[in-house]
């Protein structure tokens, strides 16, 4: 393991792709300019700026390229080595015996070129090998299970440890074939999953960015011209096509979900949760418990009906790229019936789950919307005198749905204190959110007013737990003072209580 090696060549095809999303912006202004005056002599003199942006591009693919290329890993003096740059060199290094787990991942062209992309992640860092060979990944990862293992039986040895410790640090790397399978989600569930996820959404902003792309080079109404005169024009127009747009982005988001959920599987060893799904891009991941700070528990008005819901859990976060600054959850169980949830969850995490007491008094309500709607109604006035007569139809319609928002938080929002654990419970407009906290997991818990709160006796209030860069912050909006000051006093008096135990 000395030896420097290479990563796998998928990387260079990765890379590519990579390069080109980056640039997406330069390619298409490029390729619009030019495709506009056509691939003469001529046009392309006239459009030199945009041969630029094109050749600028394609150097950037070659460079990224070269950098996968270069880029080498080894083992050296219980280290996991990356050595990166092209003409600046970094190393960096990962200390064997601080791993605390080993993901793996492979989108659709690291599984047709058989590599897989490597996380090797510390409770602060983490080096990402992508990608490597599958069969150099296993001979890596037992690699370094086995001597981080070694490593920690050396200490233990040198301090006199008792057992105990060696039994808690052998189980943070276990292989996948010692995890018990504790969840697994079925093809009906899978099915219904997907037919009550918000994924039609996400396909209906791609169709028409697509749309509004493609129309600026070439014409699209020559195509959509007998459609208009098969369904007629107008508002019948209008309604058939969003019926059809709707009814394919319902059909698509379906298959994405499911392609995305895949064979999702939960295994737990005592110490560590591992997660794996997906078919074009199989995810791996490995939960360490001692990460995790909070459990979320996001159910869906809707699925509500049929008693589904999500839990996923706030990790301290060991590496993440800018792509990932913030996103600090992770799916655990994406659908399962309420009450299989929260046995599989007590299974798993040492909280109680206390139901939470609905708190918010009702001179709240207008607070959760006055804002917004003073905010769109100059918005939409702006737009209805300046450039669209029918604005008003879009305001009316925000107002309507910031007001429902407003009275289901007053309905839904609220917090329980039980022993060390805090709840917190926020409704939204298309679903509500449970947080569950363990004191020792708060790093900051403040209490936030205005000058009109204080005259009406409300505090804002938020709980702040270590994940990524920025922390994860749940908040509860326009609560009676006293309740705030009933927070607050638990998260202090636990924290003088350990001050003083320490003292």
């Amino acid at each position: 393991m000395n030896i420097k090696h290479s990563l796998h060549y998928s990387t260079y095809l990765s890379n590519a792709l990579k390069a080109i999303k980056d640039n997406l912006l330069l390619i298409g202004l490029g390729l619009f300019w030019i495709i506009r005056d056509g691939f003469t002599m001529k046009a392309l003199t006239d459009n030199l700026f945009a041969l630029v942006m094109l050749i600028f591009t394609l150097i950037s693919i070659i460079l990224r390229i070269i950098e996968a290329r270069i880029t080498k890993y080894w083992i050296e003096d219980d280290k996991l080595m990356l050595e990166t740059g092209i003409l600046s060199k970094t190393v960096k290094e990962v200390y064997i015996g601080k791993i605390q787990t080993i993901d793996t991942n492979a989108g659709l062209a690291n599984q047709i070129l058989g590599g897989v992309i490597m996380q090797v992640r510390t409770a602060g860092d983490g080096i990402e090998l992508n990608s490597i060979s599958k069969t150099e990944a296993e001979r890596l990862s037992n690699f370094l299970t086995e001597r981080k293992r070694q490593i920690r039986n050396e200490v233990q040895h040198e301090t006199e440890s008792s057992s105990r410790y060696e039994v808690k640090d052998e189980v943070e790397m276990k292989t996948v074939d010692r995890f018990d399978v504790v969840y697994r989600l079925g093809f009906k569930d899978l099915i219904f999953m997907s037919a009550t996820s918000s994924g039609m959404f996400t396909v209906i902003a791609i169709i028409f960015g697509i749309y509004s792309q493609i129309d600026e080079i070439i014409s699209l109404d020559k195509y959509l011209n007998p459609m208009k005169a098969l369904l007629g024009e107008g508002y019948m127009y209008l309604i058939a096509f969003s019926v059809v747009i709707l009814i394919m982005s319902y059909i698509i988001g379906i298959f994405v979900t499911a392609i995305k959920y895949h064979r999702y599987t939960v295994r737990y060893d005592g110490d560590v949760i591992n997660v794996n799904y997906g078919l074009f891009e199989r995810v791996d991941k490995y939960i360490v418990m001692k990460n995790i700070q909070s459990v979320k528990e996001t159910q869906s008005y809707f699925r509500k009906l049929f008693n589904k819901t999500k839990f996923s859990v706030v990790t301290t976060s060991e590496m993440q790229d800018e792509e990932e600054i913030g996103n600090d959850e992770v799916e655990l169980l994406p659908f399962i019936s309420r009450n299989k949830g929260y046995e599989i969850v007590h299974q798993l995490l040492p909280y109680d789950f206390n139901a939470v007491h609905h708190v918010i008094p009702k001179r709240s309500i207008r607070r959760y919307f006055q804002a917004s709607w003073l905010f769109i109604i100059v918005i939409t006035s702006v737009i209805q005198y300046y450039w669209f007569d029918y604005a008003w139809i879009v305001g009316v319609l925000l107002l309507v749905l910031t007001f429902i928002t407003a009275i289901i938080k007053y309905k839904n929002s609220g917090y329980a204190i039980v022993g060390d654990e805090l709840s917190v419970c926020n409704g939204g407009l298309l679903s509500m959110t449970t947080t569950y906290i363990k004191e020792q997991n708060i790093i900051s818990l403040s209490v936030n007013s205005t000058p009109f709160m204080n005259r009406a006796s409300l505090r804002n209030v938020e709980v702040c737990v270590a994940a990524g860069m920025l922390g994860s912050t749940t908040s509860l909006d326009y609560i009676e003072l006293n309740d705030a000051a009933h927070m607050y006093d638990w998260f202090m008096m636990k924290e003088r209580i350990e001050y003083e135990a320490n003292a």
